[in-house]
Formats: C-alpha cells, sequence, structure tokens
C-alpha cells in the first residue's frame, strides 16, 4: 500500500518508554502499527542523565527506532508535558499501562490517564490482560460510534488501523432507554423501545456506510447494542485486537443520548480493557465573537 494512502506521511510513532516490561511491550506493539503505516518509530524517555542507558540503545536497535532522552525528573506530569509536546504532527502517541503511577484495578499509569483527553493526535495505550502477558495480535478493531464528529473521528481512525493492519474492523452503537438527567440522575428516555432500537440500526448503517466509502474492500460488521458503552465495550475488548474509542471534550455539555455512564467510558477503557485503547483526539471547539 502507498504511503499517501496510509495516510502517516512522514509523521513518527512516538513512545514513551521506561524501563519497565509494560513500556517494552508498548513499543514493540508500536513498532507493528509503525511498520504497517509506514511511519518512523521515535521512543522517548524522560530521565536525569542524558545519556541513553544500555536497555533503552538495545530496544531501539531492535526495532530500528530512534531513540532520545530527555532532561527531566522522570515524575508523571513531567513525562506527560514531554511527550504532549513530541505528539504535535505525531502519527501515534504510545505509552504502556503499567509504569509508574498504577495501583489497583485501575492499571493505567498516571502519565496514561493525563495523556488521554489531551493528546493532539491519537493516543494508544497498550494493555494486555495481565501485567505480564504481551497484548493480542489478532482479533477485530472494535470501535464505538454515536454518529457524533468525534464518533467519526473514531471510526475513520479505526478503520485506518483495521487496514493498515489487515484486521477486520467491527463498529459498534451502544444505546439505551435510560439517560444521565441535568443533576446527575437518571430517567428513562421518552421514546418508545422500538423505535430506540430502529434508530440504533440506523446508527450502525451509516457507520457501515462511512467505513465501505473510505476503505471499500475492508471487512467490517455493524451492530447495534441495547447497553451501557463501557460494559459493551469492555465485553468486546476480551476478543479484539485494540479498542478505538472518542474520549469526550470536557469543554462539550453533556446530552441526553450520554448515557449514565458520563465522561466515564474512555477512562474506564483505559485503566480496565484487556487490550490496547486507542484514542482519537479530542475535537477543540472553533472560538467564536
Amino acid at each position: 500500500m502507498a504511503d499517501s494512502e496510509k495516510g502517516a506521511a512522514g509523521r513518527p510513532v512516538v513512545v514513551g518508554v521506561d524501563a519497565t516490561p509494560s513500556a517494552e511491550a508498548a513499543a514493540t506493539w508500536a513498532a507493528e502499527i509503525a511498520d504497517a503505516r509506514g511511519a518512523p518509530l521515535h521512543l522517548v524517555l524522560v530521565g536525569a542523565d542524558t545519556s541513553a542507558p544500555g536497555w533503552l540503545t538495545a530496544l531501539a536497535a531492535s526495532l530500528g527506532a530512534h531513540a532520545d532522552v530527555v532532561p527531566g525528573p522522570g515524575e508523571p506530569e513531567t513525562v506527560a508535558d514531554t511527550l504532549l509536546a513530541r505528539a504535535d504532527g505525531a502519527d501515534l502517541l504510545v505509552v504502556g499501562s503499567h509504569g509508574t503511577g498504577s495501583s489497583g484495578g485501575l492499571l493505567a499509569g498516571t502519565a496514561a490517564l493525563r495523556l488521554a483527553g489531551s493528546s493532539p493526535c491519537p493516543l494508544a495505550v497498550v494493555r494486555g490482560s495481565e501485567t505480564d502477558r504481551t497484548p493480542p495480535t489478532t482479533g477485530p478493531v472494535v470501535v464505538g460510534v454515536d454518529g457524533t464528529g468525534a464518533g467519526n473521528d473514531a471510526l475513520d481512525l479505526a478503520a485506518d488501523l483495521a487496514r493498515d493492519l489487515g484486521a477486520p474492523l467491527l463498529a459498534v452503537h451502544v444505546w439505551s432507554d435510560v439517560v444521565a438527567g441535568a443533576g446527575g440522575g437518571a430517567h428513562r428516555r421518552p421514546e418508545d423501545w422500538s423505535e430506540l432500537a430502529a434508530r440504533g440500526e440506523g446508527m450502525a448503517a451509516e457507520a457501515r456506510r462511512r467505513v465501505a466509502a473510505r476503505v471499500p474492500d475492508l471487512a467490517v460488521e455493524a451492530r447495534s447494542v441495547e447497553g451501557t458503552a463501557l460494559r459493551t465495550l469492555l465485553d468486546l475488548a476480551e476478543s479484539a485486537r485494540m479498542v478505538v474509542a472518542a474520549p469526550r471534550s470536557a469543554s462539550r455539555a453533556p446530552r441526553p443520548d450520554d448515557g449514565v455512564l458520563l465522561g466515564s467510558t474512555s477512562r474506564g477503557l483505559v485503566g480496565f480493557a484487556p487490550c490496547p485503547v486507542v484514542l482519537a483526539p479530542v475535537r477543540v471547539p472553533a472560538r467564536t465573537g
């Protein structure tokens, strides 16, 4: 496939690394993505010593990557700020999920959570079902769709990744007759169940048409599922190669269709999905006046 079709256009895949197995798994996963998309691979370490440690030199050599050491204390906030700067103009920003700041069931590190929703390029948090297992290399690319501009961005990103990796695409629209109220409570929607189900099927069909127009030869399945977005996507992630989603911008006001898990889906996926999670960049609203 020509580089122009892949869309990387020479923009690098940037990986934040440290001396942990999680970071090595993330770098190895990123190398496959970079190769599939025709993009250079850059490994970035934030540390007090500006000389590259032996493990970083060896890892870069094994993956055919360029390695940089950026001076800094190595604290999560500093690491996140450094990676955000490197993400500007990157094709993809990649981090592991079990580094500094990980605790309990929420296994994504502090830096990963800081980056989620802030990266100017797609962010991948490379996860596996266990801390000592490599991420999956088979299964579909799963994406949640909702018909919004951000949802379409996630769908386009997922279609491109599936195409480049030779993987099938599963697009899922999740709907519910229970929605969030203005005060944070929940209430039932006034529409009839059959009307909501038909609307969901229409959303899935539109996602299928969009993918077919963008990547005509891609194997794609589109489903409409009643439930909650987080639970549905976590279930599908059990057999997925990766899950793609669009984080909700904090600048956007809640909508009734967001459901009772408003604002928690992307964070829940980053924290608990048993496969890599890729988040589309948040759209920045245009300023008026």
